[in-house]
């Protein structure tokens, strides 16, 4: 878990239980904004300065400065040059 790492009420992370790869639990980057109600689940990283919608349920790593949203999450943020 980074700094500066914001977790709203009901928000589950963790993995993803018994079997294969069950120990590996996800990697939050600095400046993380996590809504209320999301998951995110299993070996995952989440880049810095990301934010993750309300409900959303995260089950793959993305690059920082995302915008995740949606079940399963996908990056909706614009990459500009």
């Amino acid at each position: 878990m980074g700094e500066g790492v914001i977790i709203r009420q009901q928000v589950t992370i963790g993995n993803k239980g018994s079997g294969k790869n069950a120990e590996q639990c996800p990697i939050i980057g600095d400046n993380v904004d996590i809504g209320a109600g999301a998951k995110i689940i299993g070996g995952v990283v989440i880049g810095e300065n990301s934010k993750i919608g309300a409900n959303a349920v995260v089950t793959k790593s993305f690059p920082p400065n995302s915008i995740l949203v949606g079940v399963p999450a996908k990056n909706i943020s614009k990459v500009s040059d």
